[in-house]
Formats: structure tokens, sequence, C-alpha cells
């Protein structure tokens, strides 16, 4: 079974603006793919499109081998981890509560829910005792992220969706905390669907990386695959940069 699938995905707003023609890309269980591209490419439009924030015009989106126009709506989003670059945490809640905040309406207990909570902090790095009590405006920006990410982490789902995920950041604090979440996921086997103008960012994070040009795919493989035979310009002058980036850094 497939994890995630855009089968011949189009999508066409009213204005008449083709966002994507004819997508088609998929995603193994256990295995990340980075979606990689500049600004208004149509990156996040397919990602949004797999919790469906947006509908396609035409095509069909997958997730564990069934669309996802016939899942429940709610089951579907809570069975998905979400990580955006802005975080979005409760400024009223503590990092604790804002980690535990989904699983009250799974039906977890108050005890249960705090142990989660700080069974994911100290996952992600961080002290449950001494951070957790913090609010978000308390945190620094490495540490609102993680909270973010131990928040779609928290009710072990098989599959994260992160959009721009670390770019907040400044570049050390992003880089040690793309390999921590690296080897998280992989340790804990969760399928990744992540978009990113971040060309290194994909090459730690994804085992396949598709590259976005003007609402198509343009190049999809291994990052090894695509930087031994970019198909086109655009693809060559993208990963210009990515040569210091190797397998055996991951």
């Amino acid at each position: 079974m497939i994890a995630v699938g855009w089968r011949q995905v189009t999508k066409r707003y009213a204005d008449g603006h083709l966002a994507l023609e004819g997508v088609t890309l998929e995603v193994e269980p256990g295995r990340g793919l980075a979606i990689l591209g500049t600004s208004g490419s149509g990156k996040t439009t397919l990602l949004r499109m797999v919790n469906r924030l947006i509908e396609p015009t035409s095509g069909t989106v997958e997730v564990w081998g069934r669309a996802v126009s016939d899942w429940d709506l709610i089951r579907l989003r809570r069975s998905i981890g979400y990580v955006i670059q802005e975080v979005g945490l409760m400024p009223h809640l503590d990092a604790r509560a804002n980690v535990a905040l989904g699983l009250r309406a799974l039906g977890w207990s108050k005890s249960a829910r705090r142990n989660r909570s700080e069974e994911l902090l100290a996952m992600v790095g961080l002290d449950p005792e001494r951070v957790g009590r913090l609010r978000p405006h308390e945190l620094s920006g490495g540490q609102r992220q993680r909270v973010g990410v131990a928040r779609a982490l928290a009710s072990r789902p098989e599959l994260i969706l992160m959009d721009e995920p670390f770019g907040a950041l400044d570049p050390i604090t992003r880089r040690e905390l793309q390999g921590e979440f690296d080897a998280l996921r992989r340790r804990l086997g969760t399928t990744l669907v992540m978009v990113t103008h971040d060309v290194r960012e994909a090459f730690v994070l994804a085992d396949r990386i598709a590259v976005v040009e003007r609402g198509r795919v343009v190049q999809q493989g291994t990052p090894e695959e695509l930087l031994a035979a970019p198909e086109t310009p655009f693809v060559a002058a993208f990963l210009a940069d990515a040569y210091a980036v190797s397998r055996d850094q991951r």
C-alpha cells in the first residue's frame, strides 16, 4: 500500500490560474518525500491537498490507499501530524498543554495526556519540568519549533506533513533540529511529506525528492539520482548548492 499518492492532479483556480497540472507522485510507508521548488511553484498546494485544505480540480489524492474525498474530514486530519513554519502554538497554553492539544478530543485521560506530553518534550530535547510550564512567548524560536514537532507526534500519527518547518530559525539551530527530527522520524518509522525551497534540508530529511516548476513535477528521484543526472537546466540550477550534502551525513 502507498502511504500518499497524487494521481494526475490538476488545480485551476476561479481566476484561471493553473497551480498544478497532471501531477503524479507516490510516497511509500515509512519514507520521506520532499517537494522542492521556488515560491509559487505549486508545492504547498500539493501538500495541502493531503489533508484537504485544498481540493483538486481533477485527479485524485490518496492516503493509505483511499481517496481523501472518501475519508471523514475530521478523522483524516486527526490521523495526520502537521508542522508549519509559524508553529501555531496556542499563546495562553503552556508547552505541555500545547503538545497535548489534540489528545483530549481523541479521548485521552488527563494523566495520559500529561504523560504523553512529557514523554514527547523529552524526546525532542526539552526538559518537561522546566520548559513544559512555559508559554510560547517565553520560549526561543527553536524551542517553539520543537514543541510544534512534539505536538505533531502526540497522537502517534503514521504520516506527518511539514510546510517549510524550520525556515524561521537561525542556520545553526535549523541544522541541529533537522538532524534530530530526521533521526527521530526514522526511529519511529513515520512517513513524511514536506515542502521546502531549502535544497540542503530536502537532502537531509527526505529519501526521495520531487522538483516542481510552474505546477509540474519536472524530475523526481533520490538525492543521488538528481545530483548525478539533473534532467533540466532548472533542476541543475536549483541543486547547484547541494554538493556538500552527502548521504553519510544523514
